[in-house]
């Protein structure tokens, strides 16, 4: 289990640093956001749909994020209960 967390983290790092993936995700976002400010007022649709757009990309820098954050956080934890750690002991 420990590995898989690993690895799902090593790759969520590997495309939040990868500069052609941040391109494209701003791209989107700017896309979207063109969308969003100069549809018309009776254009409703069209804004809930870059809305929902902008959402998802979002959505999917928080869950490549949470996969580096679970990494750190097993990290925390296992440094914490280390040998001898996380057992109490009796004090005579």
């Amino acid at each position: 289990m420990a590995n898989d967390i690993e690895v799902r983290a090593a790759k969520a790092r590997a495309l939040l640093a990868d500069d052609s993936f941040k391109t494209m995700l701003m791209e989107l976002r700017q896309r979207q956001a063109e969308i969003f400010f100069t549809t018309a007022p009776n254009e409703t649709v069209m804004r809930e749909e870059a809305y929902s757009m902008m959402s998802a990309l979002n959505r999917i820098e928080a869950h490549l994020q949470s996969a580096i954050n679970d990494e750190k956080i097993r990290n925390k934890r296992k440094n914490e209960t280390g040998p001898g750690q996380g057992v109490m002991k009796q004090k005579f």
